[in-house]
């Protein structure tokens, strides 16, 4: 991304093989839903945090306009009303998968992403205390898909006791 980040944007993060794993896992998983019978869309985003702004709170992640479009298409029909969430940590890194379910049109799109969560503990504990987790899927311009869901526990690192 280029041009100027606003002050609330948090800084790049440096992903690691953690990344080309969750990237593998999305691949095997879509691949097991089809085979069911399923349509799967997988999604590449080119960034992926964890925001606390006036404009929103939650998982954002930037897609590439062609992506983009296909989610738009996806989601304009169908309710996604249940969701699973694959977790790993290393490298410092919360990575993700989230599979956002359509059951009744068998349809499930699948949003990688990850985040540093020494550099977004405020915002881990603002969704933990708002009880609800928004996943922003958009592009540059802002245009905007977003699933939210009332858990927000499988998205986050386990609390420091």
């Amino acid at each position: 991304m280029s041009g100027p980040a606003g002050d609330d944007a948090p800084t790049n993060v440096q992903v690691g093989d953690g990344w080309s794993a969750v990237m593998e896992d999305m691949e095997a998983t879509a691949a097991e839903y089809r085979a069911r019978g399923w349509t799967a869309l997988e999604l590449h985003p080119g960034d992926s945090v964890l925001v606390d702004s006036d404009r929103r709170t939650g998982l954002d992640v930037v897609l590439p306009g062609p992506e983009f479009e296909d989610l738009e298409s996806l989601v304009d029909d169908r309710e996604f009303r249940d969701v699973e969430v694959f977790r790993a940590e290393g490298d410092g890194l919360v990575y993700l998968l989230v599979a956002e379910l359509a059951p009744e049109s068998e349809t499930a799109v699948f949003v990688p992403a990850y985040y540093d969560p020494s550099q977004a503990a405020e915002t881990i504990e603002s969704i933990r205390d708002a009880g609800t987790v928004r996943l922003f899927c958009r592009r540059l311009n802002d245009d905007t898909v977003r699933f939210v869901h009332d858990d927000p526990a499988p998205f986050l690192p386990e609390p420091v006791e």
